[in-house]
C-alpha cells in the first residue's frame, strides 16, 4: 500500500468569517486555506448551521456592498462545499461558550465530526484553544502544519 494511502488527512471545521473572506479575498490566508481545501490538502468539516449561517452573511448588506457578490459564484461555492465537504447533522449540542452562544456550533460540528482542528480568528473560540481534544488555532497555523 502506498504511504499516501495511510497517511490519515486532517480534519478542520472551519469559521464563518474564514469562509466568507476566502471567497472574496484573494491572496490572503483565507483564500490559500481555501485553496488548501479544495487540493484536499485537509478536510473541511462543516454543518447545516454554519451553512446557514455563512449563506446569511454573504447576503448581508455591507458584503454585498463592499463585495458585491455574484449569486452564481456564490451557488457554485455552496455546490463546492457539498462536493467536497463532510457536513454533519448537528446532532451535537454544546453550551461551552456563553458570551456568544452561536459560536458553539462550531464546537459541536467538531466534535460530531471527531474534527482535529477549528480554524478561527474568533476569540470567544480561539481562548478556548482546545476543546475535548480538539485544537483551536488560527488558519496561519495550520497552513504551516499541512505544509
Amino acid at each position: 500500500m502506498p504511504v499516501a494511502a495511510l497517511e490519515r488527512k486532517l480534519k478542520a471545521v472551519i469559521d464563518t468569517n474564514l469562509f466568507v473572506s476566502g471567497l472574496f479575498s484573494k491572496d490572503t490566508v483565507s483564500s490559500m486555506l481555501q485553496d488548501h481545501w479544495i487540493n484536499l490538502d485537509f478536510i473541511l468539516v462543516t454543518s447545516i448551521d454554519i451553512i446557514k449561517e455563512v449563506n446569511r452573511v454573504f447576503h448581508y448588506p455591507r458584503i454585498q456592498e463592499r463585495f458585491a457578490p455574484d449569486e452564481e459564484k456564490i451557488k457554485r461555492f455552496f455546490r463546492l462545499v457539498f462536493r467536497k465537504a463532510i457536513i454533519t447533522k448537528d446532532r451535537y449540542k454544546t453550551d461551552r461558550i456563553i458570551n456568544d452562544p452561536t459560536d458553539n456550533k462550531f464546537l459541536a460540528c467538531a466534535l460530531e465530526a471527531q474534527a482535529d482542528y477549528i480554524l478561527s480568528r474568533d476569540p470567544h473560540l480561539r481562548n478556548l484553544k482546545h476543546y475535548q481534544g480538539i485544537q483551536i488555532i488560527d488558519a496561519t497555523t495550520f497552513i504551516n502544519k499541512i505544509t
